[in-house]
């Protein structure tokens, strides 16, 4: 039992940085790390993968409360972008379990690994700017929103890796893209984790601590350390200039790409 309360306090340190500098939930870093320590306690990928990304999404609640007021303080949140895109989010993360739930473990683990590496390529270059940001229009926010959702649920991934680029390509700012993503894994998050509690409601042979595919005492052990570097990374964001911050955005997807590949 030693192993997993080595890793939780490096776990939640590593997640919440990433949460709050970049905006992606943090799920990147908790899923793989779930699933290495559920896999060595004897879960199969039957429980421990969607245990992983339920247990990922309850701690990308809190990860999300711990940056928001910081981007808030600094400006870089959109509200009016965040609630047209809040409509479709909601009804994707409940699509998003069911499919993630249903899905062959196998194929799930290397659509996965593909899926990294394609988003991690894109941000490798240069997002060029509009002359100014405008406000999305409900035609292209909500089924993005839906879009964003299911993946995100799909992968427990909080939905900051498609929100922040595709909010730059709108115009927004680096900075602000992110806090707006920031606030809509907030929503992921709350709703994903609900549904991964009601399709495992039913399941036997999960850990102790659990309520349907999300693990509290996980969750515990990882947002005591979260929720203190989530803010850290939201205060960092403001240190780090537009291309450098773009670069090192790409750069964290890279090691979870690998994971996946050969999972």
């Amino acid at each position: 039992m030693a192993i997993e309360f080595f890793l939780y306090p490096l776990i939640g340190i590593l997640s919440g940085l990433l949460a709050g500098f970049f905006g992606v939930g943090g799920g990147l870093v908790m899923v793989p790390a779930l699933h290495f320590i559920y896999s060595y306690l004897g879960y199969d990928d039957e429980i421990s993968i969607p245990l992983s990304l339920g247990t990922a999404l309850g701690c990308i609640v809190i990860n999300s409360l711990s940056a928001i007021p910081v981007h808030n303080k600094n400006r870089n949140i959109s509200w009016s972008n965040f609630l047209k895109l809040l409509v479709g989010i909601t009804f994707g993360s409940v699509l998003g379990g069911f499919i993630s739930v249903g899905s062959e473990k196998e194929i799930f683990k290397k659509i996965f690994a593909l899926f990294i590496f394609i988003i991690s390529l894109r941000m490798f270059f240069k997002i060029k700017d509009r002359n100014s940001a405008k406000d999305l229009s409900p035609i292209i926010s909500v089924p993005f929103g839906g879009f964003v959702g299911t993946i995100s649920t799909t992968f427990a991934i909080g939905g900051g890796i498609f929100i922040g680029p595709f909010l730059r390509l709108m115009g927004e700012k680096m900075h602000r893209a992110v806090g707006t993503s920031v606030a809509c894994t907030l929503p992921v998050g709350l709703i994903g984790a609900i549904t991964y509690s009601y399709l495992g409601s039913n399941v036997d042979g999960l850990p102790e601590y659990s309520i349907g595919y999300v693990n509290f005492l996980s969750l515990f052990c990882i947002v005591i350390f979260s929720s203190f570097s989530s803010r850290l990374g939201a205060w960092l964001t403001q240190k780090v200039s537009e291309k450098i911050f773009q670069t090192l955005y790409a750069l964290q997807l890279v090691p979870i790409f690998f994971y996946w590949l050969f999972a």
